[in-house]
């Protein structure tokens, strides 16, 4: 990729993870969303809580548990990415499921016209909702 922000058509298909992913995002919604770390990162945090939801955390525990993190000091963003992704790949583990076999799988999905329309669509959806927030 010549640019970090400018992906080429062979990005979607092959390279480094998070270059594809990287490149999806800006075939979706533009090198906006791709260069707006808070917007990035409430869409992360928005698939880790659907994630506990599916093993039944419940949203008082949340709430609970975004206190404690506020509540101690602030890390570091490479540090955060790191154990964020250890984390991920912990809770891959413990439901069975393999972490990079999915990732595959979800962005062959996401490639799909039908499916980066729709995306398209509830991305715009959550920034009206999520208006001062992202």
């Amino acid at each position: 990729m010549t640019d970090k922000y400018e992906p080429s058509a062979g990005d979607l298909l092959r390279g480094e993870n998070q270059v594809r992913v990287s490149a999806w995002v800006h075939l979706a919604f533009g090198k906006e969303a791709v260069t707006n770390p808070q917007e990035r990162s409430m869409r992360a945090v928005e698939e880790v809580v659907e994630l506990a939801q599916v093993v039944g955390v419940t949203a008082e525990t949340l709430h609970r548990l975004v206190n404690y993190v506020f509540s101690r000091p602030v890390g570091t963003a490479e540090s955060e990415v790191a154990g964020s992704m250890v984390t991920i790949y912990a809770a891959a583990t413990s439901l069975n499921v393999n972490a990079d076999a999915a990732l595959e799988k979800e962005l062959v999905r996401l490639y799909q016209p039908e499916v980066l329309e729709r995306c398209r669509r509830r991305q715009a959806e959550k920034r009206r909702a999520l208006v001062g927030i992202v």
